[in-house]
């Protein structure tokens, strides 16, 4: 038996020990995807439409870039919103 199997383990085989390779880390690995895109049931309604008072029903047309939150109702001060079709 040579001299080399006390520090090398004897009769293992070649890359029995623990040399360089894979190993068993943690790594992050490969993403799954991208993700699960856009979920239904959003509020963008485009550009056209109205924006109501929920509380006395007045309309206003929606201005493109403005949403209908940050406005306020003319009529009695009430936050205006997108009507859910």
């Amino acid at each position: 038996m040579p001299f080399w199997t006390k520090w090398f383990g004897g009769n293992r085989g070649r890359g029995a020990g623990q040399g360089a390779g894979q190993g068993m880390g943690r790594g992050m690995g490969q993403g799954m995807g991208q993700g699960p895109g856009r979920q239904p049931g959003g509020t963008a309604q485009g550009p056209g439409g109205f924006c109501v008072c929920p509380n006395c029903g007045t309309k206003a047309p929606h201005q493109t870039g403005v949403p209908c939150y940050e406005l306020k109702c003319p009529n009695c001060g009430q936050t205006m919103t997108r009507p859910q079709n």
